[in-house]
């Protein structure tokens, strides 16, 4: 998954751990939000389940 950092706007990309752990985290939970840390200034970008379930595979993934 691409994202893009709010505040330097590097893009990086979360690895399919992360990706899980967010999945699990919004199953438990819809109204919480998964902080992803930028490598290069280390701020936390937001990602909301709205955000995540703009991706077909990933809305799959939170349906199953």
């Amino acid at each position: 998954m691409q994202i893009k950092c709010s505040a330097c706007l590097m893009p990086f990309s979360l690895n399919k751990e992360e990706i899980a752990e967010m999945v699990e985290l919004f199953k438990s939970d819809p109204n919480v939000h998964y902080d992803a840390h930028c490598p290069k200034c280390r701020k936390a970008t937001r990602i909301t389940k709205k955000q995540l379930a703009l991706n077909p595979i990933y809305k799959k993934m939170l349906e199953g």
